[in-house]
């Protein structure tokens, strides 16, 4: 293989410009840029012996897409040799990195591999399969989960894996991830294999009870689900897990439902209480003089720690990409493996400089004679107490009273809502809707003894529908109504627009149904051209989509795979009202000033969106609501 460095260009496409990490002993990762469609890209040098089956699973790999999968965009190999992949960049933080900083909470482990589960479960739709699942692949970007490696690591992991039923596989390493995120402990597939880099931080391995089989997950976090510890337990029983999952799909239905993603959320046990300096009074303040300070939540369980991470704790620093410390927060070095439990704030009949009772270590309170009292004591020596309202807490879970989440080691303080006074407004409200009753019922006995004239007189003919004659002057129909109840579903559709060229259709026609199948995995396309008008051939390109009846509708989505272009959206079919038009993006909304009642929509497409071959248009799907 030529030697590459910052600036080379592969393909005449893409420059590479720095170096990424990656995971993967086989393959060599670079920051990118697309020269011809102006984007960043990561590309992915690949070699060793199974360079192929890398290259062929990631083009299956790019027929999906997903916004939770990093998406393939190219594959091939240069005049020089180099067999290459390339992605969508990635963004985020790792898994690994996340639980190097902290344990995930069941909340936030929930939804973040149901949402994995998720997009696993649309590619598994196409027949494709990550099989290589780890905590590097998966990320979190925001709200937003990311899988990394779609075809592309498992192609480079195939002498390794397991992949005869690589189904089965991607369900068992969900499950896996789930039990990490939760434990800081892998009991997945072997990450010491030699598709692995020797570099790469390999987690710790679960730990077996007994029989053989990975430690309970209830064993090592308290008050956990019933349901999630017994998926664990069949995943990963002696039997090899035949009673676990079979599928991406089975471990989704598992974790329904979860909540938003948020790892800065689910991770309190970075912020301790600062006693030099306490705020207590200004945030009194701010809520008129008795406002409580926020709940300290215990977070317990052990963790996996870089040596980057463990100096950066003893240094007081805050963790990368987590916000600075604010007001009366700091982060405090904790001991390696291990969360110190944050006590909850002292009684208000605490003895004057230390608090009544010690802590155990999940923060929960202890005889002033049990071990942890003394030390804790004479960390805080002649300290005040403050003075807070009662706090009470509950086993972890999500409160509907609320609507959060809470920690199950302690769960988040409630307060009673403040008293109001002033005039109570119930007798007021009572005696003006006595008075309107009765003004009602007057009104409707007058209505029945006296008929106004126009009921006494002959009944005036019933309205007549207004109608529209056809193109051919024949038979009218009626006006479509200006109100409706109907939903709006697409039951058929048809390309306006066709071209004809040495015998065949252009545009293909009968893959138009693709872009209303509710599978977004599945899409309509056009033919490739050279020019964004089409090539020159034609002005337009039409999609009328007819609705099972009339049907009111505010807002039109169009899901794409090719941003780009010009778009309308017209009621009726070709020469009809434009309702909106723009531009493709990935998600297209087009929200209507007002609802519109018809029968059928038309997509109406006046220039292709540019892809790496020329210009096309993918359409995923059309939403009407």
């Amino acid at each position: 293989m030529s030697t590459v460095e910052p600036g080379t260009v592969l393909v005449e496409r893409y420059r590479l410009r720095q170096q990424a990490t990656t995971d993967l002993a086989a393959a060599t990762a670079w920051e990118a840029h697309d020269l011809i469609l102006d984007r960043e890209v990561r590309v992915t040098l690949v070699t060793g012996p199974y360079t192929g089956d890398a290259l062929d699973s990631a083009r299956r790999a790019a027929l999906v897409t997903d916004p939770r999968l990093v998406r393939v965009l190219d594959a091939g190999s240069d005049a020089d040799g180099r067999k290459y992949v390339v992605t969508e960049p990635y963004t985020g933080t790792t898994l690994t990195e996340i639980i190097s900083s902290g344990l995930v909470d069941e909340q936030q482990a929930r939804a973040i591999v149901g949402e994995a589960a998720g997009a696993l479960a649309v590619a598994h739709a196409r027949g494709v399969h990550h099989a290589a699942l780890r905590p590097e692949a998966v990320r979190v970007d925001g709200h937003q989960v990311r899988v990394t490696g779609l075809g592309l690591d498992g192609g480079l992991a195939s002498g390794d894996t397991l992949n005869v039923k690589p189904a089965e596989l991607d369900a068992r390493g969900l499950v896996a991830l789930l039990y990490y995120a939760m434990t800081a402990r892998w009991p997945g597939q072997d990450l010491e294999a030699d598709w692995i880099a020797k570099d790469t931080l390999i987690p710790l391995p679960a730990q077996l009870d007994d029989s053989g089989a990975v430690a309970p997950l209830s064993s090592l976090v308290p008050h956990v689900d019933t349901e999630i510890d017994g998926l664990v337990a069949r995943t990963f029983d002696t039997s090899g897990g035949t009673d676990g999952p079979k599928n991406p799909d089975d471990v989704t239905a598992a974790l329904q439902p979860w909540g938003e993603v948020s790892v800065v959320a689910s991770l309190p046990g970075f912020v301790q209480p600062e006693p030099e300096e306490p705020r207590r009074q200004s945030i009194a303040d701010a809520f008129g003089g008795e406002g409580a300070p926020p709940a300290r939540r215990p977070v317990t369980g052990r963790i996996a720690r870089t040596d980057e991470t463990m100096a950066m704790g003893a240094g007081g620093n805050v963790p990368a990409g987590y916000p600075e410390p604010q007001n009366d927060y700091t982060y405090e070095p904790q001991a390696y493996g291990q969360h110190a439990p944050v006590p909850p704030p002292p009684p208000e009949a605490a003895p004057a400089g230390y608090p009544p009772v010690g802590y155990d270590q999940y923060g929960q309170p202890v005889a002033p004679a049990q071990p942890g009292y003394d030390q804790y004591a004479q960390q805080q020596p002649q300290q005040q107490p403050q003075q807070y309202p009662p706090q009470s807490y509950a086993p972890g879970g999500y409160d509907p009273s609320t609507g959060g989440y809470y920690e199950q080691d302690g769960g988040f303080a409630t307060q009673p809502a403040p008293k109001r006074g002033g005039v109570n407004p119930t007798p007021i409200v009572l005696g003006l809707v006595g008075v309107a009753v009765v003004a009602g019922l007057i009104w409707a006995i007058n209505a029945v003894l006296s008929p106004t004239p126009d009921m006494i007189a002959d009944a005036t003919p019933s309205p007549t529908v207004s109608t529209s004659a056809g193109a051919d002057g024949g038979s009218s129909e009626p006006s479509a109504p200006t109100e409706t109840e109907a939903r709006p579903v697409i039951d058929s559709g048809t390309l306006l627009g066709e071209l004809d060229w040495e015998g065949n259709t252009l545009d293909h026609p009968e893959a138009v149904e693709r872009a209303f199948d509710t599978d977004p995995a599945t899409f309509y396309f056009t033919t490739t051209y050279q020019r964004a008008a089409f090539g020159g051939f034609k002005d337009f390109l039409g999609m009328e989509l007819r609705l099972r009846e009339p049907a009111s509708v505010s807002k039109i989505e169009l899901l794409t795979n090719t941003p780009g272009g010009k778009v309308q959206i017209l009621k009726g079919g070709e020469g009809g009202e434009v309702l909106a038009e723009g531009t493709f993006a990935e998600t297209t909304t087009f929200e209507l000033p007002e609802p519109v009642v018809s029968d059928s929509f038309t997509i109406w497409v006046t220039e292709l969106p540019q892809v790496s071959d020329g210009f096309r248009l993918e359409l995923s799907e059309v939403v009407l609501s």
